[in-house]
């Protein structure tokens, strides 16, 4: 398959663990001259939720660099990344991720468009922060905090409360997101759509979009100990579709159609020798995608990678093949909306 166009993936994380300080970077730093020791010690000290959430621990202690971007992606042309934060642990604190990337040299024909950072909206220095990730880099364009969450012990948590966009700290917080007219990238499970509908509620001329759909866990297959059955699963995805719905109600925030391929969804990918075809993509996702479409829009969706978080289940391009199928169903002009046009107006590019 080929585009008449590049593509805009507004959603990959870049990293090079042996020069960029991230959990893993210690232990790669370490032992990264002997990766099958590093990846074994990983899977023997890593928790049950996080191993389940990578399905392996590859893709985490390996560079991601926009070159790696290109590669994966051959043969469809990427020229503009957004980058995503990454869980930055330098003193310097999480500025110093858009300072990194500021000066990071891409590849001919690729740019890096725009840097979403991270900032507790619930510190008190959270202005400090803002402020240092604006002078580090003009090309920083929103904040990520992650809210996901699950009931199940056995998914992964990225945040200490379950309800991390009801927080009354977190919302003051927010107020300084909208002050400066920063976009923001919320990411929760699908048990916490409801917090992100009640968000843009409050905050109307905040753009929000919502990274990966609200992920369903469970909802593909069995993850951890969610969407064991079938009944489970087929309630796991029509909760999940009312409260997308209720979202999409919010014509301030946006879908990012993407993470679909995480095993946390449950669908299994990563277990397996041979890798799905685009065909099974489309098949498998099309509830989602379809769905998401429907609710938000052409106007309000845009598809992206999530890599290297996706690429431990599916290739690159056989998920851009499958993405770009659905876009044709919508038309002659979607699919240049959809993998370029909305990004770039989404991020200010």
């Amino acid at each position: 398959m080929t585009l008449p166009f590049p593509i805009v993936d507004p959603h990959v994380h870049l990293w090079d663990p042996r020069n960029t300080p991230r959990p893993a970077s210690p232990f790669v730093r370490l032992l990264g001259r002997w990766p099958r020791l590093l990846h074994r010690l990983a899977l023997a000290v890593l928790p049950p939720p996080v191993l389940g959430f990578l399905g392996r621990p590859d893709y985490m202690i390996a560079p991601h660099m926009p070159a790696d971007v290109r590669d994966a992606a051959a043969p469809l042309q990427v020229d503009t990344l957004v980058h995503v934060e990454t869980e930055w642990t330098g003193r310097e604190g999480p500025a110093g991720e858009t300072r990194w990337l500021e000066g990071l040299r891409c590849e001919a024909g690729m740019r890096i468009g725009a840097i979403v950072g991270h900032a507790d909206l619930t510190s008190k220095h959270l202005a400090a922060v803002l402020e240092a990730h604006a002078q580090a880099s003009a090309k920083f364009r929103a904040i990520r905090q992650m809210a996901s969450r699950h009931p199940s012990r056995r998914i992964m948590a990225f945040s200490r409360q379950t309800n991390l966009y009801a927080n009354a700290d977190f919302l003051r917080g927010f107020e300084l997101i909208a002050q400066r007219g920063l976009r923001f990238d919320a990411w929760v499970y699908s048990n916490q759509l409801n917090d992100v509908a009640a968000l843009a509620q409050r905050f109307p001329q905040t753009a929000i979009v919502l990274d990966h759909l609200g992920t369903p866990v469970g909802a593909g297959g069995p993850a951890g100990d969610v969407g064991t059955t079938e009944s489970e699963r087929a309630n796991i995805l029509a909760t999940w579709r009312d409260a997308l719905a209720k979202v999409a109600e919010n014509k301030n925030v946006h879908a990012k159609i993407s993470g679909l391929a995480m095993p946390v969804l449950g669908f299994g990918f990563h277990t397996r020798s041979t890798p799905p075809s685009a065909d099974e993509l489309t098949e498998r996702f099309s509830p989602f995608v379809r769905h998401a479409l429907d609710v938000f829009g052409v106007e309000r969706c845009f598809f992206a990678s999530n890599f290297p978080m996706d690429k431990v289940s599916a290739p690159y391009h056989h998920i851009f093949q499958a993405f770009a199928r659905f876009a044709a169903e919508h038309g002659p002009e979607a699919p240049r909306a959809l993998l370029r046009d909305n990004a770039l107006r989404f991020y200010g590019i």
